[in-house]
């Protein structure tokens, strides 16, 4: 590659440059050299994707056209608009054919070991999620983040020191946390899970901590690429050899008893995450792998171990009302020393998991405060229990179900985020935030009332009793809210304000006490009361979450196309679903059937809704396989807006 002249007007001063050919000189809208001054750019040839010609009147060499900078800013922003869209239904359909995958485990399964064989089975595996949950300490987040930034900045062996030094520590925290479950084991058992056959369970578990401890690194590596694709493969790898070798291990140990069956479907657990491992190792050595660069990172991350003590540094980041200034400088610094970078991986991760250590709070807080109130408003302890399994066995998973969509959009919104604020882009920033937000929005929204008005027929099509329509149609639209939660969190994580998510989060914990406590107890509510808790946990975590994110960005949604559209979508869709259910119950007399039929039909209005209005365009369809296709012929039929 040559070298090529790149030369931007300032005032009456043209100040010109050499670089490579074909690398842009400009990125953000005006010239990389100078940012504030978006000016033309002169002297052919330049290296940005067209030479300038002399054709203007003007100075020798100046264009009669606008700066390619901004042009260049437009492609700019339509590749990262794509990326973030396309990232997220990459991991969203990876996420639906794990779904998939493990609804067949949790059939096989107990057909095949029994009660006791899963018994077995499920003494072992939360001890192990804790286990990698502590491991991996929410590095991979912070690896996204990181490498989004040093990629912004065309940096690309900063972003293989990220990956080699996260790497390092999750291999060190991995070894050390499988060591302690495999020694652990028997005392586990014993203790913890109260029957000693648990033990064998856990240790042939334990190696699956190391395994997607330096598994996790790679895919946060990956994603923070914005390659989403080898992260989706993986996990679908890991899926597919998993539950496979659960079952075939757990049918051929099953005459040995039922403790080495239950030990066997564990093992499946370390051979799936061999296999997303070896996907992911594939993919790095395909596309970035350096040779040599990896020869020095095991000395230089065991001293850092020694100087750091595991991450003690600056104490975390600051605050969501930090100067924007000072947040950029924060996101810059990090990179003079392998130290300093250990430091940085543990400021981001560090609020990730206490983050994540919330979520089971609120489970527990259901379990403490729930029956307790239930009782008070008079409740029988068989009611009592039959009420809080329709609560937490039932209706909290469907309610939770739409975060396949809405975690795979915030999991792609970090590195995107994070890219932007690396080129100091803050109108980009506030872009990308609105339409990571409007996707989550345009999905949760009819989820949530799809729930409310098919409560009591999808209940009774999973065979569950009818009666969990009372909570389920309470905790409907905490889809929203939860969705809104998730997506605003990613993004605060992009920006680096990790810290924030956390406290909001902990806000809402402390609503949902209050309002499960007081309404729980009231008979006219009682289960409903414990699911409007709920409700109220995710609504003030992400409205805080929203608030805190116009304060940063100055961000503003476009109402139209986020709510008044979709909101009129949703309308015909749920007025569709019901006259379809209606007809198709009335002429098979069976609901599973109505229930699919309108679910389809609902699928389909809204689409349609969408097209027409114009909310989703040319643009979305063609990032799908297929979508080509599907625009020609919806074009054809006058139905895709231009």
């Amino acid at each position: 590659m040559g070298l090529a002249a790149c030369s931007y007007r300032r005032g009456d001063v043209v100040v010109s440059r050499v670089l490579p050919a074909g690398r842009p000189c400009s990125t953000i809208g005006s010239c990389i050299f100078h940012p504030a001054a978006p000016g033309h750019c002169l002297n052919s040839p330049c290296p940005l994707l067209r030479p300038i010609t002399a054709d203007s009147g003007g100075r020798p060499g100046e264009s009669k056209t606008r700066c390619p900078a901004r042009s260049g800013r437009e492609r700019h922003e339509q590749m990262t608009r794509k990326s973030l869209v396309k990232g997220a239904a990459i991991l969203a359909a990876a996420g639906l054919a794990n779904r998939f995958l493990g609804a067949v485990s949790r059939i096989a399964l107990p057909t095949l070991i029994g009660d006791e064989g899963v018994g077995l089975y499920q003494m072992a595996y939360p001890v192990y999620g804790v286990f990698l949950v502590v491991s991996t300490a929410g590095i991979p987040v912070a690896v996204s983040k990181l490498v989004a930034e040093q990629t912004a900045r065309n940096n690309p062996a900063g972003a293989l020191k990220i990956l080699k030094v996260a790497t390092a520590i999750l291999f060190l925290t991995g070894t050390f946390f499988s060591a302690a479950l495999a020694l652990g084991a028997g005392p586990i058992a014993r203790y913890v899970a109260r029957d000693a056959r648990a033990a064998l369970a856990i240790v042939a578990v334990s190696p699956a901590v190391l395994i997607l401890s330096v598994t996790s690194a790679f895919r946060g590596y990956f994603q923070g690429l914005q390659n989403m694709g080898p992260s989706a493969l993986s996990q679908v790898s890991e899926q597919v050899v998993r539950v496979s070798t659960m079952i075939g291990l757990a049918w051929l140990l099953l005459p040995r008893g039922v403790e080495f069956s239950a030990a066997g479907a564990n093992l499946g657990a370390v051979l799936g995450g061999a296999a997303g491992f070896l996907v992911l190792l594939v993919a790095y050595f395909r596309l970035q792998h350096v040779p040599g660069s990896w020869r020095v990172t095991w000395s230089q991350v065991r001293a850092i171990f020694v100087q750091t003590g595991m991450g003690k540094g600056r104490g975390g980041v600051r605050g969501a009302d930090a100067e924007w200034g000072e947040r950029l400088r924060d996101s810059e610094n990090y990179m003079g020393s392998t130290l300093a970078l250990t430091r940085r991986i543990f400021d981001l991760s560090l609020p990730v998991v206490l983050a994540a250590a919330i979520m089971p709070l609120m489970q527990f807080l259901d379990i403490a405060i729930v029956p307790m109130r239930l009782a008070a408003a008079g409740f029988s302890p068989d009611e009592i229990t039959r009420l809080f399994g329709r609560l937490t066995g039932m209706a909290q998973p469907l309610m939770y179900f739409p975060t396949l969509v809405t975690a795979a959009v915030a999991a792609s919104a970090v590195p995107a985020i994070s890219e932007a604020l690396a080129r100091r882009d803050r109108g980009t920033l506030s872009g990308r935030a609105q339409e990571a937000i409007r996707l989550g929005f345009l999905f949760a929204l009819p989820s949530a009332v799809g729930l409310f008005i098919f409560a009591r027929e999808f209940s009774i099509m999973l065979r569950w009793p009818a009666e969990v329509e009372v909570p389920l149609r309470a905790l409907a639209f905490g889809t929203v809210f939860l969705a809104l939660q998730q997506i605003s969190s990613g993004i605060l994580q992009g920006l680096g304000a990790v810290t924030v998510p956390v406290r909001n989060l902990a806000k809402g914990a402390v609503a949902k006490l209050v309002v499960s406590f007081v309404l729980t107890g009231m008979p006219a509510y009682g289960i409903r009361g414990a699911a409007l808790g709920t409700v109220a946990a995710f609504a003030v975590a992400g409205l805080l979450n929203v608030a805190t994110l116009v304060r940063m960005l100055g961000l503003s949604l476009d109402v139209m196309n986020t709510v008044v559209k979709p909101a009129v979508g949703v309308a015909a869709m749920a007025l569709a679903a019901r006259a379809t259910y209606g007809g198709v119950r009335g002429a098979t007399g069976s609901n599973t059937l109505g229930s699919l039929a309108a679910i389809g039909v609902a699928v389909a209005v809204y689409g349609l809704v969408l097209l027409i209005t114009g909310v989703v365009g040319r643009h979305e369809l063609e990032l799908f396989p297929g979508g080509g296709r599907v625009t020609k012929l919806l074009e054809r039929l006058k139905l895709l807006r231009h």
